[in-house]
């Protein structure tokens, strides 16, 4: 018997085929629409996040893994919204919440187990927990909770990253696990050397610390992390350490490396303070003057320059750099009056003079003068001191820094008149007011018996200063010279007003009232 098959026709089989189709569009759109809704509720809740709106963020991610449940990255931002939201709450508030961010955490550390993140929120989260389970129950003795194999298996899933192990860090040394530190410390500087300059700002910073850093340094130096940084900042630690020959070794091998040409001359300047530290003045000088090859301001580093020659000891090599230096560059006479400072300063008084002497047969200067001046001061030559101010303000008349010293040594000398002709100038050429000055001429009138005079120069001075009692008893008392008792009374009462516990003060106050039966 023969067998037959019924086919359905070509226009059965199209629209078959056209059926199909639609109902795998409508799936795929389906799924694809649903995606689309839970990107658009996970970037609302992102734009919450920078603002510090965090129970709106959450709200739109649970939105978003509603829709998408398979989500990791929507999962994650949940559990560090709650976290967030953790840490704005007393503890027994943030709990709960603290338990909704590890939950969160934990899908999307299963969702996604190779991904760091994922995994590094977990132990934040785990960390967050046990800190609160501890305030929350101090009476129990074993805590459920344990960050530790979180944090360890984030940095194993991105063992070059800086933030797993510096919070792994922080979070070790709450817990007082010191050995653990150490090691993590040693790890995080063989990664990122520069990371030295965060750590030493931290509360866990100790001499046991610094050598651990140290030792992961020179681990980043052999496996050619930083090498150039790693280098520098071994020299600073060195240099801290005052290893000077260390430091010097260190630094050289670091400006071996390409180094920024914007900072080449503060390079070469650090370099040369370390040769002087190390008391290698001859290579100081070297680079120094490499310095000012690369400076931009060679008179500003110069003045710096001898500071440090003067600071560290060495103020006798000054005068041999000073000659290399005009040897090699063009300098203004200014900086001869800059050495003979440091040299003063220095405690090389001679060769200070003869400096500012030779300046002067040059080319008449006021404020070599003015040094001349000062030299004759520490000397106590009151004559030589006299001679070489007035001729700095003959240079210089409306230098008020002049006239005060001019007035001073004339004071000491007992000639009041110039005395005070030299304060009033000093006062008339001052940058700004000064207390300090009137107060001078105060004093130098109290001398010459002028007392109005000198009450009213410390009017000025209060007026300049008014919460300034020792001002207002020396004007009561010019005052009370002077006859005008009703002044001396109220500056005498003013005194006691703006410090009542100087016993001193009201002495004074209560022998006046008795003199005057006031």
């Amino acid at each position: 018997m023969a067998s037959f098959q019924i086919r359905p026709s070509k226009k059965i089989q199209g629209l078959i085929i056209r059926a199909l189709i639609l109902i795998i569009f409508i799936f795929a759109s389906y799924f694809l629409i649903m995606r689309l809704i839970s990107q658009f509720y996970y970037l609302k809740a992102m734009n919450h996040v920078p603002e510090g709106y965090y129970l709106p963020a959450a709200q739109d991610l649970e939105k978003a893994i509603y829709f998408q449940p398979d989500y990791p990255v929507a999962w994650r931002e949940l559990g560090r919204a709650y976290g967030n939201l953790a840490d704005l709450y007393p503890e027994a508030e943030a709990f709960p919440m603290a338990k909704k961010s590890k939950q969160a955490c934990s899908k999307a550390a299963a969702l996604s187990p190779l991904d760091g993140q994922s995994a590094f929120g977990l132990a934040v989260a785990e960390a967050r927990l046990e800190f609160l389970y501890t305030h929350l129950h101090p009476d129990r003795m074993n805590n459920p909770y344990h960050p530790l194999p979180y944090f360890q298996q984030a940095i194993r899933l991105r063992p070059n990253s800086i933030s797993y192990p510096y919070t792994l860090a922080r979070y070790l040394h709450r817990q007082s696990k010191n050995e653990a530190l150490l090691k993590t410390i040693r790890k995080l500087t063989s990664i990122y050397p520069s990371i030295y300059n965060r750590l030493k700002k931290e509360a866990f910073w100790s001499p046991a610390i610094l050598e651990e850093a140290k030792k992961g340094i020179m681990q980043a130096i052999q496996k050619g992390n930083e090498p150039g940084k790693a280098h520098s900042i071994l020299a600073h630690i060195l240099e801290g350490e005052k290893d000077w020959a260390g430091a010097i070794g260190h630094f050289q091998k670091a400006m071996a490396y390409k180094i920024d040409p914007d900072r080449q001359k503060d390079y070469f300047s650090r370099l040369g303070r370390l040769f002087l530290r190390n008391g290698q003045p001859h290579e100081a000088k070297g680079a120094f003057i490499e310095a000012l090859y690369r400076s931009d301001a060679p008179s500003k580093d110069l003045e710096g320059f001898f500071r440090t020659y003067e600071k560290i000891g060495f103020t006798e090599e000054l005068p041999g750099f000073y000659e290399e230096v005009k040897n090699r560059f063009s300098v203004s006479g200014q900086m001869d009056i800059l050495l003979a400072k440091s040299l003063f300063h220095g405690g090389m008084v001679d060769q200070a003079r003869s400096t500012l002497n030779k300046k002067n047969r040059k080319e008449p200067s006021a404020e070599a003068y003015y040094w001349l001046a000062r030299i004759a001061d520490k000397e106590k030559d009151m004559g030589a001191m006299e001679n070489a101010i007035g001729q700095a303000t003959v240079l210089d008349p409306r230098n008020s820094r002049y006239h005060l010293l001019f007035s001073q040594v004339l004071a000491r000398m007992g000639k009041l008149i110039r005395a005070q002709k030299e304060a009033g100038l000093a006062i008339r050429y001052a940058d700004k007011p000064s207390s300090r000055l009137f107060v001078h001429r105060a004093n130098i009138r109290l001398r010459e018996r002028d007392f109005l005079g000198a009450a009213k120069d410390l009017e000025s001075a209060m007026a300049l200063q008014p919460v300034n009692a020792g001002y207002c008893v020396k004007a009561a008392e010019a005052y009370e010279k002077a006859g005008k008792l009703s002044n001396a009374a109220e500056y005498y009462k003013k005194a006691v007003s703006l410090n009542p516990a100087n016993k001193g003060y009201q002495q004074k106050l209560g022998a006046f009232l008795k003199r005057y039966d006031q």
